[in-house]
């Protein structure tokens, strides 16, 4: 299988290796990362052509192309170190030891792991922001299921997200936030909203948010109530954490990646703040809507809108 990184020379350009490494104790980890961490993201198609050999693009590809391969050497270590340690045979597992140096300290390969991954991750969430900039250069991105699974909801770009919550732009954040996004669509907005005023928003919401227009004064309210929906719920559902920086996604693989999460008083403050958030800009929405019925010429009220009315309790939040 050809990847982006193909040799110990191209790994020595991202990441500081040891001159006797042997690529093929490295390279599986190489398959690994690019298919976990770096295909979901771009692509199959876009991928496939940058680990032809000989490929050389220019200009913004080959700012991606460079960060891409950053990305998948650091991440390709934070895979393999765990296993850098220690000496597998068919006497079993042994931790290398020699005369003139010792194995890692546990802590050690922690903090080492950890550094891989932020690298890795900046890396991509680099390349991932230059391709929203500039995506008629990546036409291959644009037409896979990374890009695509965003068409039916108000909210498609990382910085739209941004905007009403800190992902710390990261692309990755972003994608991990789809289902709840979705979820949120359903029960909220297609409940109140009918199908051709939904399409009509969503046409409207690729437009630069000009403040003095009432139906781009719709999106952005409407863009904000998605957004903080689906924050509350994604902090609800246990599989992000919190800091005083933003939202993050937990990782099964590496347990403790933050470390400085907000107690649990402060999450349920969060996702209460997100709920009343998310429902006084839905009312302004909605409002601003059936003022306007000359513009939203498809609306047709379905209901009233019923919003949750969130509680803080002391430990939990119930609605």
């Amino acid at each position: 299988m050809a990847t982006l990184i193909k040799d110990i020379t191209s790994l020595k350009l991202y990441v500081s290796v040891n001159k006797n490494l042997d690529w093929q104790s490295v390279s599986p980890y190489i398959k690994q990362a690019e298919r976990k961490y770096i295909i979901p993201l771009i692509g199959s198609a876009m991928y496939a052509a940058n680990i032809v050999d000989g490929y050389t693009p220019a200009d913004k590809p080959l700012e991606v192309y460079e960060l891409i391969r950053e990305a998948s050497a650091n991440l390709a270590w934070f895979l393999y170190l765990p296993l850098a340690n220690v000496q597998v045979s068919d006497s079993g597992i042994a931790t290398s030891q020699g005369e003139h140096h010792k194995a890692a300290e546990w802590w050690q390969i922690r903090d080492l792991r950890r550094s891989f991954l932020d690298a890795g991750f900046s890396a991509l969430d680099e390349a991932l922001k230059i391709m929203e900039a500039n995506e008629a250069d990546f036409t291959d991105w644009k037409a896979s299921t990374g890009y695509t699974i965003f068409a039916e909801l108000f909210v498609k770009r990382t910085d739209t997200f941004q905007r009403w919550f800190n992902i710390s732009n990261s692309r990755r954040t972003f994608l991990a936030m789809r289902p709840y996004m979705l979820e949120s669509h359903h029960q909220y907005f297609t409940s109140v909203l009918n199908p051709a005023t939904i399409e009509d928003i969503k046409a409207l919401s690729v437009l630069p948010i000009d403040l003095l227009q009432p139906e781009l004064q719709v999106v952005d309210h409407l863009q904000a109530a998605m957004v903080n929906y689906s924050v509350a719920k994604a902090l609800h559902s246990g599989s992000f954490g919190l800091t005083a920086t933003g939202i993050y996604e937990k990782m099964d693989d590496f347990p403790g990646y933050k470390t400085k999460s907000v107690d649990e008083t402060q999450l349920n403050n969060a996702k209460n703040d997100r709920l009343i958030a998310a429902e006084e800009h839905y009312k302004k929405a909605i409002k601003l809507i059936s003022e306007n019925t000359a513009v939203f010429t498809s609306y047709v009220s379905k209901e009233s809108a019923t919003f949750i009315k969130p509680k803080n309790t002391k430990s939990t939040l119930a609605l």
